[in-house]
């Protein structure tokens, strides 16, 4: 009668057996991951970018609270001079007609409350924090002259000292500015200058992105804002 029972089959040594190649393949892979990761951790960070217009830059990796006192500066810089240099005459292009005997096209300028003021810092203004930008834009208006339409008044930015930024908060900075707005009128080639010393406060943007079918002012506003910051607040500077 025991020749005819059957053997009860023990699946312990093959649970084990199976188990153990198992952790070997883990382990195997693990030590792979490893090594791939050691090898990306030793590798230099590219710092080589090209543009889509073919033209290569440095970078280099920076927090996104954060950016380069050279940055900074420059923003600071082209913005202020794009809000108060004022000129209406057009600009030099490939078509541009320097026929004499043909009137020049002025710019007509932007409304703004009572006062007008050139497209040039209309464009500008998107580098202004929007809970800002309206009221600033008005008191350029105010401060530009009739005169600046006809194309008999210019002015410039000229700045003197813009100094190192300094952080003020996270993502936030302040760049101290001393320059004149310089108003050339008529044939005055000497110019009025007004003093223009003021604490520009900047901060920290998400860089906008441009859909592939724009308007103009949505392609301006990136122009503009492309930089990832904007002020926020302009004040008289303690000298």
């Amino acid at each position: 009668m025991r020749l005819l029972e059957k053997k009860e089959l023990n699946f312990t040594p093959i649970f084990l057996i199976g188990n153990a190649v198992l952790l070997s393949l883990l382990l195997l892979i693990e030590i792979i991951n490893f090594a791939r990761v050691g090898t990306i951790a030793n590798s230099k960070a590219p710092t080589l970018v090209e543009l889509n217009d073919g033209e290569s830059i440095r970078v280099s990796a920076m927090h996104s609270e954060s950016r380069s006192a050279q940055a900074i500066r420059y923003f600071v810089g082209q913005t202020m001079t794009g809000l108060l240099s004022w000129n209406t005459l057009p600009k030099v292009t490939d078509d541009y007609d320097a026929d004499p005997s043909k009137k020049l096209k002025l710019d007509a300028g932007v409304q703004t409350g009572n006062s007008k003021i050139t497209t040039n810092v209309w464009a500008t203004g998107f580098a202004l924090s929007e809970d800002f930008r309206a009221e600033f834009l008005k008191e350029i208006g105010n401060l530009t002259p009739p005169d600046v339409f006809n194309g008999t008044t210019q002015s410039i930015l000229k700045i003197s000292l813009l100094s190192e930024p300094k952080k003020v908060n996270p993502g936030k900075f302040q760049v101290d500015m001393v320059g004149e707005v310089i108003v050339f009128q008529g044939n005055n080639m000497v110019g009025e200058p007004i003093g223009f010393n003021k604490s520009v406060f900047v901060r920290v943007i998400d860089t906008p992105t441009l859909p592939q079918i724009s308007s103009e002012f949505q392609q301006t506003a990136y122009r503009v804002r492309k930089a990832g910051l904007e002020i926020y607040k302009i004040q008289d500077l303690n000298l």
